[in-house]
C-alpha cells in the first residue's frame, strides 16, 4: 500500500517573502526614519512604528516586490518536485492586497498551482500535518487543532513561549521535514546526483 504523502502547509509573510523587511524600507523611505527589521520584536508593528504604518502595510506594491526569504524558493521548489509532499501556501490577506499575493506567488514559484493557495485567517480550519509558520497565534492554533507546527524563527517570535519545533532558515526546515517525515530516504535526498529523481 502506497504512503500517503505528508500535507505541509507553507505561510507567505515572512516566510516565503522578507513581508517585515519591505515594511521598513518602504517606511522608512516614506518618513525619513532608519528602523532595521531586527527592531520588529512584536507581532504588532504598531508598537514599533506608531499608527502611520497602515500608510504603507497594506498596500499592494509592497507585496509585489518583497525579496523572496534566502533559499526559500530554491527549498520550496526542491521540496514540491520531490513528489513527497502535498503543498499549500497558507496566507492571510487584506482584500486590497490578495491579487498582489497571488502575483508574487506566479513570479517566483510559477509552476505552483494557484488552487493550492489558500487565502485564510484562521489557519487552523486548513487540514494539513505541519504548518510553517512565523505568527505564534497560528503556531498555537494549528497545534490545538492536532497539527504539528514548526516556527520558522523572527525577531517579533524569538521569545515566545511555548515548546514548538523551530527553524532559522529554508535549510534547516528542509533537512528537520525530511527527517521527520522520510528518515529513511535522508541520505538518498541530500546526495545531490539522486536529489532531481527522489
Amino acid at each position: 500500500m502506497e504512503k500517503k504523502k505528508v500535507t505541509l502547509l507553507i505561510d507567505q509573510d515572512d516566510v516565503l517573502a522578507e513581508y517585515i523587511k519591505g515594511v521598513t524600507e518602504a517606511y522608512n523611505k516614506k518618513y525619513k526614519t532608519d528602523i532595521s527589521p531586527e527592531e520588529c520584536n512584536n507581532w504588532n508593528l504598531h508598537t514599533v512604528f506608531g499608527e502611520e504604518v497602515e500608510t504603507v502595510m497594506h498596500e499592494p506594491e509592497l507585496f509585489r516586490h518583497l525579496e523572496p526569504t534566502p533559499d526559500a524558493l530554491e527549498v520550496f521548489t526542491r521540496l514540491y518536485h520531490s513528489g513527497l509532499f502535498e503543498m499549500y501556501i497558507v496566507t492571510a490577506a487584506q482584500p486590497c492586497s490578495v491579487e498582489a499575493k497571488h502575483e508574487w506567488i506566479k513570479e517566483h514559484l510559477p509552476f505552483f498551482p494557484e488552487e493550492r493557495v489558500i487565502v485564510c485567517r484562521r489557519k487552523y480550519m486548513i487540514k494539513g500535518d505541519y504548518l510553517l509558520d512565523d505568527g505564534m497565534h497560528n503556531i498555537e492554533d494549528f497545534a490545538k487543532a492536532g497539527g504539528t507546527p514548526i516556527v520558522f524563527e523572527r525577531s517579533h517570535n524569538k521569545t515566545a513561549p511555548g515548546n514548538y519545533r523551530r527553524v532559522t532558515n529554508w535549510k534547516n526546515f528542509e533537512r528537520m521535514i525530511i527527517e521527520l517525515c522520510y528518515p529513511e530516504l535522508m541520505e538518498r535526498y541530500f546526495d545531490e546526483e539522486a536529489l532531481e529523481v527522489v
